[in-house]
């Protein structure tokens, strides 16, 4: 009996000079298999590049569901993090934060579509992390819903203030958004404590459809680990790109 093998994308690292930033960033960009210049393709912009790739198998997984013809071609775009700046880039009250978000905005997403063959309008763009990756995806489309059409946020660090900014904010109906969190993640140990994220996504889905966003609320039997965001990922990029 013969198998098909699975046709493979391609991944390449890019340096790109951020003037926000201050600093030279690695990106790590997924073509998928048969990448043409003939079409546009979405983009996926990728919180914690290193650990998706590497612990979410996500490249694997575009892979398989588009050579499955499960979802259409995407450009995912993985930008890996120095963990000590987690806080500081993806936190709405770290110090790099704003810069971080205009590095996203404006930097990556013009080298992306200058080097790249893709859908030029925002609609196209989503952003994807996971905990606080998952805070900064959402913050971010917040402050560029033209940029970013979508995001999805897996198990988001979400706290009171955040859910009281985005009762404020504008915008926000604007949004195509995926949130998902874990029926044990009630008692998760960050930096900033012991939290509820259980009740906290709860309270951001409540938010964000009051608002008027466009919004899937999902949640899985499991914890605040990559076993259970690895196990979810199709659901979400058959959401965006099925």
């Amino acid at each position: 009996m013969s198998s098909v093998e699975t046709e493979k994308g391609t991944v390449r690292e890019i340096l790109l000079a951020s003037r926000h930033l201050g600093t030279r960033e690695r990106m790590l960009i997924y073509t998928p298999p048969r990448y043409s210049l003939l079409y546009s393709y979405p983009v996926l912009y990728v919180q914690d590049g290193d650990d998706y790739l590497s612990l979410g198998r996500l490249a694997t997984l575009l892979d398989q569901l588009i050579g499955r013809r499960e979802i259409t071609g995407v450009i995912a775009v993985f930008l890996p993090i120095d963990k000590e700046e987690r806080a500081s880039r993806y936190h709405p009250a770290g110090s790099q934060h704003q810069a971080y978000k205009r590095y996203l905005a404006e930097e990556v997403v013009s080298y992306v579509d200058t080097h790249y063959s893709t859908h030029p309008l925002g609609g196209a763009r989503a952003l994807l992390g996971e905990s606080l990756g998952g805070v900064v995806s959402l913050f971010t489309a917040l402050t560029y819903p033209h940029t970013f059409g979508s995001a999805a946020s897996q198990s988001g660090a979400f706290d009171a203030e955040q859910v009281d900014y985005v009762l404020h904010a504008h915008g926000v109906n604007q949004l195509s958004l995926y949130l998902e969190v874990g029926e044990q993640e009630t008692a998760v140990e960050t930096a900033r404590g012991i939290l509820d994220l259980y009740a906290a996504n709860r309270n951001m889905r409540d938010a964000l459809h009051k608002k008027g966003a466009t919004l899937r609320f999902e949640t899985f039997a499991g914890d605040h680990t990559w076993k259970y965001w690895q196990e979810t990922l199709p659901r979400i990029l058959r959401h965006f790109y099925g």
